[in-house]
């Protein structure tokens, strides 16, 4: 959607947009091939869509003063970080939505997973539920909806800390306590620091380059395509592997036919004996 929004900001058509966003998957996502027909109707979806909500850019949010006391008087640094971590998504979701009035709807797990917090399921609701009670968070009245308000905004008070890296929300409420972070000279994202101070990268970026995809050759017909680096079981081409589809298709309807005449045929046999006798 994004990506069809941005085709749609620099003025491109419709039929256009559709054709980058199926080159795109075409590229990028190995399963499209299988999956082209379905695929194909959600692209066309997406791009009658893109045009009704605009592309948005911003570069951050300011946490003030005063949120930043309010989240100090709570007791533990865990609970300090999962409270740092909604209220930082809650200003993003006030600046996508002026009518958000401080809501957030991530997943639970994907905001402890933001707040480097873990625990098991029934603790993470426990936790919620404690700020709740203390007046830092209002629930949602209707069952089942886990979507949960700051109560606390202020957009008001002295801005002190601009977050614009939402990737770490648990380390840059550490590293704004003065804990050893620093930010990785290649992506940028927040991570530990060594107590030598010579670290400069994240583990991902130090030492070699992540490679997301991988070429092999098709043991059809020997073309050479790319596929995800963690495909391991892929093959064949996309033209190669639908060939191979239907003639194994086709193969196992003619098993099935031979398998049935061979159970008929005695049958047969028994039906002339049983009318001799």
């Amino acid at each position: 959607m994004i990506l069809a929004k941005y085709y749609y900001s620099i003025g491109l058509k419709n039929k256009k947009i559709s054709e980058n966003l199926k080159e795109f998957l075409e590229e990028n996502y190995p399963k499209y091939k299988h999956f082209r027909k379905t695929w194909d109707d959600t692209v066309e979806s997406i791009v009658r869509k893109a045009k009704r909500y605009p592309l948005y850019e911003n570069d951050g949010v300011w946490i003030t003063q005063s949120e930043l006391d309010k989240i100090e008087e709570l007791k533990t640094k865990t609970m300090r970080r999962v409270m740092f971590t909604i209220l930082c998504l809650a200003k993003l979701g006030n600046l996508r939505n002026d009518k958000n009035n401080g809501w957030v709807n991530n997943d639970r797990k994907e905001i402890y997973t933001l707040a480097r917090v873990n625990c098991s399921v029934a603790e993470r609701n426990f936790k919620i539920g404690d700020l709740k009670d203390l007046g830092y968070l209002q629930l949602a009245k209707k069952n089942g909806n886990l979507s949960v308000r700051v109560t606390f905004i202020d957009n008001d008070g002295k801005k002190v800390l601009f977050i614009s890296d939402f990737r770490e929300l648990g380390y840059e409420y550490l590293k704004y306590c003065g804990e050893n972070f620093i930010r990785c000279q290649d992506c940028g994202i927040l991570v530990r620091g060594n107590k030598a101070g010579t670290r400069k990268r994240c583990n991902n970026c130090e030492g070699y380059t992540r490679q997301d995809t991988k070429i092999i050759v098709c043991a059809d017909c020997g073309k050479q395509f790319r596929v995800n680096s963690h495909n391991t079981k892929t093959t064949r081409c996309a033209d190669c592997y639908e060939k191979y589809r239907r003639d194994r298709k086709l193969e196992t309807q003619r098993q099935r036919r031979k398998n049935t005449q061979m159970k008929s045929e005695p049958l047969k046999d028994d039906l002339k004996i049983t009318a001799k006798k």
